[in-house]
């Protein structure tokens, strides 16, 4: 019985929460049935039990949004000189190296 006491209270607290959160981005007075409305979902209270509260999390459709806007440019290439390449050969010869001499039996 404790624990289930415990478990009400922590899911009060994260009603609290998320009730806090949704008058922060809709601080006008809403309908008494919708707990809870953002552009694409809608929150409604279905009943109150004993055992808690029910919610119906009613998600809407996605809108039709345009590539463009969300197109994700790549970082700029830098320059690799032929220093660098050489560096990256001699390390990978170096680690293929100490590899074969792990794996050859003395």
């Amino acid at each position: 019985m404790a624990k289930t006491a415990i478990a009400y209270k922590e899911k009060m607290k994260e009603l609290s929460v998320f009730s806090l959160i949704c008058s922060c981005f809709y601080p006008e007075a809403r309908n008494k049935l919708v707990v809870c409305e953002f552009e694409d979902m809608e929150v409604k209270p279905i009943n109150k039990r004993a055992s808690g509260q029910a919610f119906e999390v009613i998600l809407k459709p996605p809108s039709p949004v345009s590539d463009a806007a969300h197109s994700i440019t790549s970082p700029p290439k830098r320059e690799v000189s032929l220093e660098d390449i050489q560096k990256k050969l001699e390390a990978a010869e170096d680690r293929r190296r100490v590899s074969s001499r792990t794996i050859e039996p003395e």
